[in-house]
């Protein structure tokens, strides 16, 4: 039997190997039931599981996952760990009193972000019998210096800030979630190119050009953190939408579209996961007209942006399991960016179907995206939040 440890993350590969045996007895499935609250009588109760096909009392399915719980938490990766999800299967039924053979083995390991994956597999000894395959999603957590409590309460200098980067940073919307949360985080302000931000008007504000639809947008954000983690990430960027349905609107318009919504999208989740620190938060800046009113006259747009809702919800158990949230925050109508050189009566129009009598502003926007960032959203994933001023 392997002795309890903690591998550090130096010490992690794929292909590392652990295992322990123990007996299972009738106390041990008992002791379960009382627990767990399950007597199932095909797991306790003697008489009734010979009457059945198995012929026999067999354990719980979620013992043996305790057991595959018992392995990560104690042998591999060990006391550093924290699960984050389990995938299971159960190919033969385990009888008792038994005893068993678990055995663990590193498949995925992601230095980067400190998570990976283990299989496990408990056999039945005397039969060589796999009895369960067990998949363990993990990553390693971290002793701090001070209580939790008192590290949230300590002051943020503008050394050790949390840095979040903001994509589309030059825009209508970015420079005003620059101004926002730089008070609050380190902002590196990111785009396309930086014709730019004056240092005297963003004097806490890092910048950095860089094209998301470019192959190389990862390597040049990695060069510009020199080392440090990345907090949050704000994802404000859109390229510009084309005017028309879709069946008249060029179908690489549409594709570019849609792939910054979907693909753009899952790099970006990638690059948080890969640099961000244990507790990441991404925001995405959605709109109205994606799912709640689509725009038949922009519909490439609308595609690209429902495309960007479903994304997130697909994303979010995914980055749940490395401690990141990711949420969406869907404007309607917003005066500024790509609305500013709307007319007066246009304005004047979309203020008159919103319900509170004005257009969600910018500093509306800027809150919610301050929100999804703050520990206050700390158990809130994979939302879609519509600013709509009561519109329906």
């Amino acid at each position: 039997m392997d002795e309890s440890r903690a591998f550090t993350a130096g010490e992690l590969r794929t292909g590392l190997q652990a295992e322990f045996e123990r007996e299972i007895t009738v106390d041990d499935v008992t002791s379960f039931a009382e627990l767990s609250g399950d007597w199932n009588p095909l797991h306790t109760d003697e008489a009734y599981a010979a009457q059945t096909n198995y012929g026999g009392r067999i354990v719980h399915g979620a013992f043996q996952v305790a057991l595959a719980s018992a392995m990560a938490g104690m042998y591999l990766p060990g006391r550093h760990v924290v699960v984050g999800s389990f995938q299971c299967r159960f190919p033969a039924p385990l009888h008792y009193p038994s005893r068993v053979r678990v055995h663990g083995e590193i498949t995925t390991w992601v230095p980067k972000s400190a998570s990976g994956a283990i299989r496990v597999r408990v056999i039945e000894i005397s039969t060589v019998t796999l009895t369960s395959e067990i998949h363990v999603g993990f990553s390693l957590h971290e002793r701090r210096s001070l209580p939790a409590h008192e590290a949230e309460a300590a002051p943020a200098s503008a050394e050790n800030k949390p840095v979040v980067l903001i994509t589309g940073a030059s825009g209508g919307l970015g420079r005003i979630l620059v101004a926002r949360l730089s008070g609050t985080y380190q902002v590196i302000g990111m785009a396309r190119s930086l014709a730019a931000p004056s240092e005297s008007s963003y004097p806490r504000v890092e910048w950095l050009a860089a094209d998301l639809q470019a192959g190389d947008w990862e390597q040049s954000v990695e060069r510009h953190l020199c080392g440090r983690r990345l907090y949050g990430l704000v994802h404000a960027a859109w390229p510009p939408g084309p005017q028309g349905g879709l069946l008249d609107v060029e179908t690489d318009a549409v594709r570019a579209q849609v792939e910054f919504g979907s693909v753009t999208t899952i790099r970006i989740a990638r690059f948080l996961r890969s640099f961000g620190g244990p507790a990441g938060r991404l925001v995405i800046l959605g709109s109205t007209a994606a799912t709640i009113k689509p725009v038949v006259s922009m519909s490439a747009y609308s595609l690209g942006k429902a495309a960007l809702e479903h994304t997130v919800r697909l994303l979010a158990p995914e980055l749940a399991r490395g401690n990141i949230t990711i949420n969406l925050v869907a404007p309607s109508f917003v005066p500024v960016g790509m609305n500013s050189a709307k007319t007066n009566r246009v304005i004047l129009t979309e203020t008159a179907k919103v319900p509170l009598g004005k257009l969600c502003s910018p500093d509306d926007v800027a809150g919610a995206v301050d929100f999804f960032l703050s520990e206050r959203a700390a158990f809130v994933t994979g939302q879609i939040l519509p600013l709509t001023g009561g519109q329906l």
